[in-house]
């Protein structure tokens, strides 16, 4: 965009194709960041998720080992 608005400080607006490299060079530069920030915000979404899963489990594991440890019951044991 810095080389369009110096085109048109220039040049003057009135002219498309001294504008035209400016903004495709804008779009360009777009494009390659969202091709960058489109998937790492999606796995960043799946380990998340999956890192909550994990959490979860080792929640319930742990009240299950606390729970055997104060009491004389028998506890199942959810192995990953």
């Amino acid at each position: 965009m810095i080389e369009t608005f110096n085109a048109i400080m220039l040049k003057g607006s009135g002219n498309a194709s001294v504008l035209a490299g400016g903004i495709a060079t804008a779009l360009t530069t777009t494009a390659a960041g969202l091709v960058v920030a489109i998937p790492a915000t999606i796995l960043h979404r799946y380990f998340l998720r999956r890192l909550d899963g994990i959490v979860v489990i080792m929640e319930e594991e742990s009240t299950k080992l606390v729970d055997a440890l104060h009491t004389d019951r028998s506890v199942n044991v959810k192995l990953v």
